[in-house]
């Protein structure tokens, strides 16, 4: 048991915590975007749920239907993609920074 909770220890003591993403304006995951949808503006964080803060922002995984459609695009790009109803969804892309948190 002891040799675990040292194991366990050193885990978190050496871990390493995802790096904050270039200021590119090029989404990918950990990055706050605006995009237009249906005339309207969403913003919205890229990544995993957990990195959700108390902020009230919409988390998109980048392995949505959107995340995927959006991920490596630029700012200034469109994409689409196919809603889980067959509905295919126009997006542009606004702005894309780093989310500080």
């Amino acid at each position: 048991m002891e040799a675990r909770i040292r194991q366990l220890t050193q885990l978190l003591e050496t871990a390493k915590v995802g790096e904050t993403p270039p200021d590119n304006g090029v989404v990918e995951p950990g990055m706050l975007v605006t995009v237009e949808m249906f005339g309207d503006e969403e913003t919205f964080l890229l990544g995993h749920r957990e990195i959700k803060d108390d902020s009230g922002l919409e988390v998109f995984s980048e392995q949505s239907p959107l995340g995927r459609a959006i991920n490596g695009k630029k700012v200034g790009d469109s994409a689409s993609y196919e809603t889980p109803a067959g509905k295919t969804v126009e997006v542009k892309i606004l702005k894309a920074a780093p989310f500080t948190g």
